[in-house]
């Protein structure tokens, strides 16, 4: 009776999304991809904000152990979606169930895709207003601005716009261009370079060394836990972790190295005045335009599909809730995103790594990291979902999230770093939870190396 129940309960993940053999790719085009979306608008924000807050020397020590924890976990991820070759929407289906990952997952990628939409569209408003008045004298409001450039972000989304990719090819490559230019410019009119290596934060601005880590695990947590969408595309682990590692540590810490140390020479840590100070204020606009312009059309569209398939549209029906989630991106920008960046990041390093913990604990520890073993059950895991939650919990309440928050700052209880201790519990839990639930125990060994039988 039990085993007729679970084989009507659980069943194999749809594998109808499995990419082929010959549809692999070598580690060093998938680490070329990832590098190239390394310099952005938030990433300028948190380089110089870590920049002016803790010098060069304490930014780059929390850039490689915030990036360092980030490229960990998304090492085990990317190594599963490498033996299944599957995308993070069907690699969550085991850990949360094949509606938990339609509903819950959707729901994520969702939320998180219109914040960086809203996010990246502010920066780019009030770079926008700052250089119509400081250059020409013409004043328009950051939040017109935001709209404008919303707007057009949102169109190339909704209607398809083919001169993206060629825009994605040069934007990355000129904001990180006039990135050094301005650190050299910077350091040429100052006449030395110890305005750079000599500069100590006013306590006013400081910032101490677990917040530093955990604003660069925010800035790239979720792409950690949605690594599989480029690493299933890897012929093995080893590719898969190749491909995280140095796709991702030597172009993160050179962009947020680059963006501290312009803010450190300039003096100035607000984006929008720091494009306007580097003597070439219409290039450092339109490089950071088009690198927002690129990356926030795939925001906008990725949070479009995701609506679409959890309200069981196929993409075709994926254009009304594309522009439903770009005209919200859109508000978000005009009503203020940035005044809470710091906070926006915080959230972002307590998910990303719960939901990274809950597919881990399932694939490597459960399921002996065997895709033979792999199944999901045609509604919600509640071993997932409390997963999920608690590490969640676990790393907004350690992290200091709630000290700030009126009503919910008896919630804070720093500790270590959150968003680590969110992986941790939320593994600990999903494990615990799952032996809970009577669920198939499989035997043997965890598999070390790349499986044979896929």
């Amino acid at each position: 009776m039990d085993a007729q129940k679970q084989e009507q309960t659980y069943v194999p993940v749809d594998v109808g999304l499995r990419i082929s053999d010959d549809e692999r790719k070598p580690w060093t085009s998938i680490a070329l991809i990832r590098a190239g979306g390394m310099f952005s608008a938030p990433t300028l924000m948190v380089g110089a904000a870590l920049g002016m807050g803790m010098a060069l020397s304490g930014a780059a020590l929390a850039v490689l152990c915030g990036y360092g924890f980030v490229v960990l976990y998304m090492s085990f991820v990317a190594m599963q979606a490498s033996d299944l070759g599957l995308p993070t929407a069907v690699l969550t289906a085991p850990s949360l169930g094949k509606a938990g990952a339609r509903y819950l997952v959707s729901l994520i990628v969702g939320i998180v895709t219109i914040g960086w939409f809203g996010v990246q569209t502010a920066v780019c408003g009030s770079s926008l207003s700052f250089m119509l008045a400081d250059t020409f004298g013409v004043s328009v409001a950051p939040q017109v601005c935001s709209v404008a450039l919303g707007v057009l972000m949102l169109v190339t989304a909704v209607i398809g716009f083919d001169g993206l990719k060629w825009i994605s090819a040069v934007a990355a490559p000129l904001l990180m261009a006039v990135c050094v230019y301005g650190v050299g410019y910077a350091l040429v009119n100052a006449g030395s370079t110890d305005v750079l290596f000599a500069y100590v934060p006013l306590p006013a601005d400081a910032i101490g060394f677990i917040a530093g880590v955990q604003m660069a695990i925010g800035l790239y947590a979720f792409a950690g836990c949605t690594a599989g969408d480029f690493a299933r595309f890897a012929p093995t682990r080893k590719a898969a972790v190749l491909s995280s590692v140095l796709g991702v540590l030597p172009a993160g810490f050179v962009a947020l190295m680059a963006a501290a140390a312009l803010a450190i020479v300039t003096g100035i840590d607000d984006v929008a005045v720091l494009m306007n100070s580097i003597g070439l204020p219409l290039v450092g606009l339109l490089a950071l335009v088009l690198s927002a312009w690129t990356v926030n059309a795939g925001n906008v569209y990725s949070a479009g599909l995701g609506f679409a398939v959890m309200l069981g549209q196929d993409e075709s029906g994926s254009k009304i809730t594309t522009l439903v989630s770009g005209i919200i991106g859109i508000v978000l920008a005009v009503a203020g995103i940035l005044d809470q960046f710091q906070t926006w990041l915080s959230v972002l390093s307590a998910i990303a790594p719960a939901l990274a913990g809950a597919m881990i604990a399932d694939y490597w520890i459960v399921r002996k990291a065997n895709p033979k073993n792999i199944e999901a059950c045609e509604g919600v895991s509640l071993a997932g979902v409390c997963a999920l939650v608690f590490g969640m919990l676990a790393a907004l309440v350690t992290s200091g999230t709630f000290a700030t928050m009126p009503g919910v700052s008896w919630l804070s209880f720093p500790f270590f770093i959150g968003p680590v201790n969110g992986l941790v519990v939320s593994i600990l839990v999903y494990v615990i939870a799952y032996k809970l639930s009577g669920r198939a125990q499989y035997p043997g060994r965890v598999c070390m190396r790349t499986p044979q039988q896929k």
